[in-house]
């Protein structure tokens, strides 16, 4: 195959024939949770693994309600290995190749932990330092690791060396998006930790600084603010996702008031000049907490929402409820694109497409990825309804009891158990490209699209392995499951040869 673009998409679009497995059960290991970042790079994709997540979360404060557990676990999370992972994909040999996997260090209570047990961000970035583009990764620090996470270098698209990290604090635990923008590249602290009872426990998966930092040299770590703390409004918890639209940095927070969106005025030199665009979670309130996820197509700006932690944050008890998907103007105007009718301070915002929130899904709780492919966009979900076999009756919200009801747990979770992939071509007309997360129920979530010359990789989000609770003839049991761990899909319009 050519590095030529892939002919036909345009006017067709990619359907659910169109993509095909490439990696299935985390590589071959089922502990690998998330394709957690992806990135084109020297001709071949780049996947950054995140490790144990569902194991992880049994750890977590407050510990979710769900018996059984869905997966395997032990008492101590650290039993498992969770060094994180960074694959290769050469499309032209169709093979796969580790080219990285996190070291082992010595923790606090002198215990061997992970290095990363995660990769969160991967951009293609040239810095002062830099010859040429380099590969730069964020990181993920296990919370009994004796340093904050930092930042991966990659020159030659083989080898992996640590570079200093931004100046935010030691109890800061993982970083994300890493965003370039002129000249410069930004990012921003996602998550914390404390220490409780003298164990370094992480607290909240998106609560920390909520400062972008940034800098035009990521290897000689010339990091600064690039704005005040929270844009000088408390409420806002950390700044999730940014992205480069009409000359400018937009940042989306999360807020429990309320996700707010904001854009540079001025961005000549840090920090910035900034001005709020969407506040109050569109005028939707809490329900918006976050800008789970940014895309440009077609001349516009378009938001991806949800709540943290999975569509319930349970810290400050909001939701579960489902997503939306907002267009921004350059003039600053909005409109509400798939959503709940509403009054704001603009009139009435109804949705243009049609659909309600989450797709008329309720379980789809973030817009958790969008990308543009070949004049389309595509839009991939974070389901839910997968955990409801694990989840005690009583808490059900009553609209999932009339779904029960209705058509019984075992159709629901097959057909609605795994995330939603949509397609636009203008934003207002949206076809279904598949609401079972290609007929893989633990498939929870679309995490990463990546958008090349070979087509448009899908990467997923699955922590249902190595094992996973299944009830066999009235009692739970842990069985292997061949289709859990992160899974990667390839959609090319497909020749006769094919």
């Amino acid at each position: 195959m050519s590095d030529q673009p892939v002919a036909g998409g345009d006017e067709l679009g990619l359907g659910t024939d169109d993509f095909r497995l490439i990696n299935r059960s985390g590589f071959g290991d089922g502990l690998n949770s998330y394709a957690h970042s992806m990135a084109w790079f020297k001709g071949r994709l780049f996947v950054g693994t995140t490790r144990g997540v569902l194991q992880m979360n049994k750890c977590n404060l407050p510990t979710p309600n769900m018996l059984p557990w869905p997966t395997d676990w032990k008492k101590d999370v650290y039993d498992y290995d969770r060094r994180a992972e960074i694959w290769c994909y050469d499309p032209l040999a169709k093979q796969w190749t580790r080219l990285y996997q996190a070291v082992w260090v010595t923790g606090a209570n002198g215990q061997q932990v992970p290095r990363y047990i995660g990769f969160r961000g991967m951009a293609v970035f040239q810095g002062g330092s830099d010859a040429e583009p380099c590969l730069y990764v964020s990181t993920w620090a296990p919370a009994r690791a004796p340093e904050p996470p930092d930042i991966l270098r990659c020159e030659d698209g083989l080898s992996f060396q640590s570079v200093p990290r931004p100046p935010f604090g030691a109890n800061v635990r993982s970083f994300r998006t890493l965003q370039p923008f002129q000249g410069r590249i930004h990012t921003t602290p996602t998550s914390s930790s404390a220490v409780i009872g003298g164990v370094r426990r992480a607290l909240d998966s998106v609560g920390s600084e909520s400062t972008i930092y940034c800098t035009d040299d990521i290897a000689g770590a010339k990091w600064t603010s690039a704005n005040t703390e929270g844009f000088g409004e408390r409420a806002n918890i950390t700044v999730f996702e940014m992205v480069e639209y009409h000359g400018r940095l937009y940042a989306g927070t999360v807020n429990p008031r309320g996700l707010q969106l904001w854009r540079t005025e001025q961005a000549d030199k840090p920090p910035y000049t900034w001005k709020k665009v969407l506040d109050k979670g569109a005028f939707r309130g809490k329900h918006n907490e976050a800008a789970a996820s940014l895309c440009v197509f077609k001349g516009a700006l378009y938001v991806g929402t949800g709540i943290a932690n999975g569509g319930f944050h349970r810290q400050f008890r909001i939701g579960p409820a489902a997503s939306e998907v907002i267009r921004v103007w350059p003039d600053d105007s909005w409109e509400l694109l798939v959503g709940l009718p509403r009054e704001t301070p603009d009139g009435l915002k109804s949705p243009l497409s049609g659909y309600g929130a989450g797709f008329d899904n309720l379980f789809n709780g973030y817009i958790w990825r969008m990308a543009e492919h070949q004049g389309w966009l595509y839009v991939g979900t974070f389901s839910w309804a997968n955990v409801l076999p694990y989840v005690p009756l009583n808490v059900w919200p009553e609209d999932v009891l009339v779904l029960v009801r209705r058509w019984g747990l075992d159709r629901l979770n097959r057909d609605m158990g795994g995330f939603d992939l949509w397609r636009t071509p203008d934003g207002v007309r949206w076809e279904n490209v598949t609401r079972s997360g290609f007929e893989n129920q633990y498939n929870w979530g679309v995490r990463n699209f990546a958008s090349t010359p070979h087509g448009l990789f899908v990467g997923t989000a699955n922590p249902y392995g190595p094992e996973v609770a299944i009830q066999r003839h009235g009692k739970w049991q842990y069985v292997k499951n061949p289709r859990g761990g992160c899974e990667v899909f390839l959609g090319h319009r497909r020749g006769p040869n094919e």
